[in-house]
């Protein structure tokens, strides 16, 4: 009975640590895919196959842009975990969704949109 008792209390005890302990789940993105990003989307139209991305903290909140032909769109929905940012941006009326894995330098990924999906790549902007 002591035992069963002991244990009740240790697992108690645990629960409430890890309560006060946890990490915040919205910004466990790896802060160095903060900044600007070059990046090439080859089998996209003319207009759309290159530009700029831009992920910058707001708070806890990560946030992101894509620069197209010089005008910003902003991201929605933009989620990051450690080196992976998936994201949609609304582009002409229809929404297109980001996946993105970052290395050091450059990042890979895939655009999804109505029509199929399109690989980007890109290198951190100098």
């Amino acid at each position: 009975m002591k035992n069963m008792s002991l244990a009740s209390v240790m697992v108690l005890m645990f629960v409430l640590i890890s309560g006060f302990t946890s990490v915040d789940e919205s910004f466990k993105v790896n802060k160095k895919i903060l900044g600007e990003w070059n990046y090439t989307v080859p089998q996209a139209s003319y207009e759309y196959q290159k530009g700029v991305l831009v992920f910058s903290k707001d708070g806890k909140d990560l946030r992101g842009e894509v620069i197209i032909m010089g005008q910003p769109v902003p991201m929605q929905n933009v989620i990051g975990k450690k080196n992976n940012v998936k994201a949609e941006i609304d582009v002409q009326g229809e929404m297109v969704k980001l996946d993105l894995n970052f290395n050091k330098t450059t990042f890979d990924g895939t655009v999804n949109y109505s029509q199929g999906s399109l690989e980007i790549q890109g290198s951190r902007k100098e």
